[in-house]
């Protein structure tokens, strides 16, 4: 590309109009000159890499040129301008100290010819030179002056300078761009494979859609707990360090009876009076656990007996003179009924503990938490079971499991979990193991590309956790036609893409080597946002390292 501009720049117009403009940076700012504006010495870096120093000023042209002052502040935090322009900057030093290293060099006269035909390039992306440069469509050599420095805030030898470290960096991208060869038969094999896709329709079987159909009665945890010692055992010393100097905390149950805050009168009336109900069928004996697995509306919990957990105070998600009087009570103790945002609620106080927890201490509730997750997986995976084997029979999922309308899903009743139904991935190609909407799985995306024919069902196979059951419902075959008619066009896209994953894996290996090495010192005083109240997601305290970034080159 630079010798065919060498060749077509032959003009005796274009020579004459080098030779000023090269005459001109000469006189200008050439040993002992005077002109151009005069900038403090000791300015500020923006970032050294190896030796090479990026100044203040390059950084700030740069901002200029790609249009990121022009950002909101929240804006440009959010989307991390700054720190994406110093991934690029990063890159085009780690670039050029290549292209030194290679013998490669990019010439004054190069640089020349390239912005006489208003193009330059910044932070490696190639931009236009403002339009103010020109008049009626030719390079007017002191209109760019003031532009260069009223715009872009530099000197010309400075944009000058800046534009032969990016040509020098241009040139190794493009010697590694002619290093990169595929050939015909590999693009074609990508374009089939990209092609190439499919629509599953699946349900999904989560262990926890069936925690409300596990009832463990203090006997079953034991009985669980007496085979599976090692394990509860493993599980402490994983989590040891939550057991660990905890603050007082209370082991609560409740149950529940949910009323609006603008209940009617006599709701709130009938509520009070089944509460005493209960109240009083506990007082008689009733284990607290087994009346909550009946009464209370609290879904989540009602497997559990109510089951709220060890909370420490403040985190128990009740009122304060509530919480209070927990913390005064003594174990086995009923708080309530009280009324609270939720409605109608009764606690019991279990017991309490504080300071190092101890394996003893900590069993059951690990037995418990174990064994129900036993349990409700073997119940997920029993349904995708049979499930399968219906729809094997004859039976479509879509029938099994309708999707549901807004109003069949507001006319259920309320159970604490949603219903099961049937989703889509909709049309996608083979990416490694992904499967659309799902998550990894090498057993479903292999039967889905290689062996299942439209109306093949496959399952139970368990993805991210869950338990799935997939029918194929539509296969798309790569249009080879479009193949045909545009090959050239694919191989160069394929080639362009190729390129810059190359380009990208060079640049990061580089810089995580020059950054091991103490080879790159930033001004991180250049990242911070003015104007940036607005911080929703906490990047003001994302310090930026280099080589970090997910957008990085």
């Amino acid at each position: 590309m630079l010798e065919a501009m060498r060749q077509n720049s032959r003009s005796a117009i274009i020579y004459i109009l080098f030779g000023i403009l090269i005459a001109a940076f000469i006189i200008s700012f050439g040993p002992g000159s005077s002109g151009g504006p005069s900038f403090a010495a000791g300015e500020r870096f923006a970032v050294r890499v190896d030796g090479h120093e990026v100044s203040e000023r390059d950084f700030v042209f740069a901002s200029i040129a790609l249009g990121i002052g022009n950002l909101p502040g929240h804006v440009a935090r959010e989307q991390r301008v700054k720190e994406f322009l110093m991934d690029r900057l990063i890159e085009r030093e780690l670039l050029a100290a290549e292209g030194e290293r290679m013998g490669l060099a990019a010439s004054e006269n190069e640089a020349a010819l390239m912005v006489t035909e208003g193009r330059m390039l910044v932070a490696g992306m190639p931009r236009r030179i403002e339009g103010y440069a020109f008049r009626d469509g030719r390079f007017d050599y002191d209109r760019f002056r003031l532009v260069a420095q009223n715009h872009y805030r530099v000197t010309i030898k400075e944009l000058m300078a800046i534009q032969q470290r990016e040509l020098l960096a241009d040139k190794v991208k493009e010697v590694l761009r002619a290093a990169v060869r595929v050939s015909p038969q590999e693009v074609q094999a990508d374009f089939e494979e990209r092609g190439r896709q499919v629509n599953l329709e699946y349900v999904r079987f989560s262990p926890r859609h069936y925690e409300d159909q596990v009832f463990l009665s203090d006997a079953d945890v034991e009985n669980w707990a007496r085979t599976h010692e090692e394990q509860i055992k493993k599980v402490f010393d994983e989590r040891k360090y939550l057991y660990q100097k905890q603050d007082r905390s209370a082991h609560l149950r409740r149950i529940l009876l949910e009323l609006p805050k603008d209940a009617p009168e006599d709701a709130v009336q009938r509520a009070q009076q089944k509460m005493e109900s209960i109240k009083k069928t506990l007082q008689s004996g009733t284990r607290f656990a087994e009346v909550a697995r009946t009464e209370t509306e609290d879904h989540a919990a009602r497997a559990r007996g109510g089951d709220m957990g060890w909370r420490k105070k403040g985190f128990t998600g009740l009122p304060e003179e509530v919480e209070a009087k927990i913390f005064a009570a003594q174990a086995g103790d009923l708080i309530g009924p009280v009324r609270t945002d939720r409605g109608l609620e009764l606690i019991k106080v279990e017991g309490f503990r504080e300071g190092d927890i101890t394996l003893g201490q900590a069993r059951a509730e690990i037995a418990e938490e174990l064994a129900r997750a036993e349990k409700t997986r073997e119940l997920a995976r029993a349904e995708a079971a049979a499930t399968a084997d219906k729809v094997k029979a004859g039976k479509p999922l879509s029938e099994l499991f309708p999707k549901l309308t807004s109003d069949a899903e507001e006319a259920k009743p309320k159970t604490g979990r949603q219903a099961l139904q049937v989703e889509e991935t909709g049309l996608f190609s083979r990416r490694g193991d992904i499967v659309q909407g799902l998550g990894n799985s090498l057993e479903l995306t292999r039967a889905a590309f290689k062996t299942l024919q439209v109306g093949e069902t496959i399952g139970p196979i368990e993805v991210a956790g869950t338990f799935v059951v997939a029918t194929l419902k539509e296969r798309k075959e790569p249009d080879m036609a479009d193949w045909n008619k545009r090959k050239a066009e694919i191989i160069e896209e394929y080639q362009r893409t190729r390129w810059a994953e190359v380009l990208q894996a060079w640049s990061r290996q580089r810089c995580t080597e020059a950054h091991n090495a103490g080879k790159i010192r930033v001004n991180h005083a250049l990242l911070e946002y003015e104007g940036t109240a607005r911080d929703p997601i906490g990047l003001a305290e994302r310090k930026y390292e280099p080589c970090s970034s997910n957008r990085l080159f």
